[in-house]
């Protein structure tokens, strides 16, 4: 299969988003889904922006809305979140939703505040039966 020849892999992904010369902050690059997004934008052209926890604390607003200010990014992936397994959501589930809603409210305002021209939130869930059986 051939692509046309109007289509140059170099400057779309494969959502057909330019991203050459934008400025892109990968939040929750370390994690498991952070870390893929963030090899495979280090194949674009691009400015991969990332910060650790120790630099940004994404469930303070206002260190988030500073760090977005001081560093104006085109797009957002929002891919940070706490997380712990079954028991520990089991165990504090609402310190889960909370901090993890927190994270995601501070960043789609910070995006909103400094102009962001794409923001990709990645949510995710677990469902566990009441009574699951042992494997």
């Amino acid at each position: 299969m051939s692509l046309p020849p109007s289509i140059n892999l170099r400057e779309t992904t494969a959502i057909g988003l330019d991203l050459a010369g934008k400025r892109v902050y990968v939040a929750g690059h370390t994690g498991m889904a952070g870390s893929a997004i963030v090899r495979r934008l280090q194949q674009e052209m691009c400015e991969l922006l990332v910060a650790e926890h120790c630099e940004l604390d994404l469930t303070r607003q206002d260190q988030t809305e500073r760090y977005f200010s001081a560093l104006r990014p085109d797009i957002v992936i929002m891919a940070a979140g706490r997380v712990g397994g079954i028991f520990a959501n089991d165990t504090y589930p609402v310190n889960f939703l909370d901090e993890n809603l927190t994270m995601a409210l501070n960043c789609i305002h910070a995006s909103h505040l400094v102009g962001v021209k794409k923001l990709l939130f990645l949510g995710s869930t677990a469902f566990i039966p009441n009574s699951p059986s042992s494997p």
